[in-house]
Parts: C-alpha cells; structure tokens; sequence
C-alpha cells in the first residue's frame, strides 16, 4: 500500500509532493498538527454541551446518544493517534535523537494513564443514560472528570510538542518519515478512520482539508463527500449546543 494512503489515518498524512506549499522546512505534520488541534477543542466542548444541555433541561438520553456517538468518533481518533505514536512515531523519532528515550517512556506511560480516563467518561455517559444513582451528582462528577482529562492532555500535548514534534519535523529524514507512514497505512482498513475524518477536518483550514483529502483513492473520496461528511454534519446538527 502506497504512502498516499495514511491519509486515511488521523494523526497521519502522505509525503507530500514535490513543491507542495507549506513543507519547507522539514516533514509535513498536517496530520499530526490537526489532531492535537481536534483535541484542545473536542475535550472541552463535551462538558460545555453536557452542562449546557443540563441547564436548558434537554439533557435526556436521547442527547446523551448522540453526545456518545460524537464522543466515540473522537476517542476512535485518539486512540488511533496515540497507537501509531507509541507504534510508529517514536521509534523513528529515536532513532533521530536517542536522547529523548526518557520522554518517550514516559509519554507512553501517560498514554495508558489517559486510557483510563477515557474509560472513565465513556461510564460516566453510560451512567447518565442509565439513570444509575443521582442524576446531578452524576453529571457534577463527570464534568469535574473532563475537566481533569482536559488539563492532564493539554500537559500530555505540550511535552510532546516541546521534545518529540521538532525532532519529527526537523531531524527525521524524508525517507524515514515516508517509510513510516508507509507502514501505519499498511496496517490499516481505510474504514476504520475514513467515517472520523469530518470531525478532524471540521476546523481545519481548506488548504489542509485539501491536503489531508488527497491521497484517498476515488472511490473512498467520493463515499466520503457523500456518506461520511453529510453524516456528520446531521450529527452534529442533533447535538445540544456548546
């Protein structure tokens, strides 16, 4: 499978074309860039939409499944990005600069640290819906439980930013980085990310919404403008306002 295709992967992007404007210096982190974009702005804007709706006296389980659903697209992007990272990322990262061997653990420590977090809102969606215990101490405790996931990933984002992200745009050779996302996107069904990639693009600037399209094959692209994306925009449209 060709490189082309990681653009089917979050967190991932193909190696650009000769000239593509915007490359130099360095190796493309579109992908990469977009989803730590995607994850300052989705963490926070749950809990304004839980409290909102709780306020407006729409919180009933009906908003609660379709928060969950739109929830889900973003942990199934988060956990594709933290995989490929723990994966693919950082070993060539390393192999660049063997010095941030010590980050690299503990970024993968956290990493399994902020699955549990996860697992923890996914109950606390759960719970909501179910009606298990007191419907204002349930939600008290989830928001309070965002807000910490929220804080504990905007740390988690900027060691990785501050270590491990200039090494992978500025010390990776080209070819290391093409081969590597050469192998993320042979280990993939493009189905598995391509549905998730409207929330990853909804903010994006259109030279990057270009770019990150780009590489689908035609098939996939023409599914995607009209399955995926409409999909998503009624989705959101059903959702209780941030």
């Amino acid at each position: 499978m060709s490189a082309t295709t990681a653009t089917t992967q979050p967190g991932t992007e193909p190696a650009p074309p000769a000239g593509t404007p915007g490359t130099e210096p360095g190796n493309n982190l579109t992908g990469f860039t977009l989803t730590h974009d995607l994850i300052r702005r989705v963490i926070p804007e749950l809990g304004r939409r839980l409290a909102g709706a709780a306020a407006a006296g729409v919180l009933d389980a009906n908003a609660v499944d379709r928060l969950s659903a739109w929830w889900q697209m973003f942990t199934t992007i988060l956990d594709g990005h933290h995989t490929s990272e723990d994966s693919h990322v950082w070993p060539v990262v390393l192999e660049a600069e063997p010095g941030l061997a010590g980050v690299a653990r503990t970024l993968e420590d956290q990493h399994a640290s902020l699955d549990d977090h996860l697992a923890a809102i996914d109950e606390g969606l759960r719970r909501l819906v179910s009606g298990q215990g007191e419907r204002e101490v349930r939600l008290t405790g989830l928001l309070a439980r965002i807000a910490e996931f929220d804080a504990l990933m905007h740390d988690h984002l900027r060691l990785e930013e501050r270590t491990m992200v200039p090494v992978l745009r500025e010390k990776v050779s080209a070819e290391a980085y093409r081969a590597m996302l050469a192998s993320l996107a042979s280990g993939h069904d493009p189905l598995d990310f391509v549905p998730t990639m409207p929330l990853l693009l909804e903010k994006a600037a259109p030279e990057a919404v270009t770019f990150m399209l780009g590489g689908m094959p035609p098939a996939l692209r023409a599914r995607y403008e009209a399955e995926f994306e409409p999909a998503y925009r009624a989705l959101v449209a059903a959702l209780p306002a941030a």
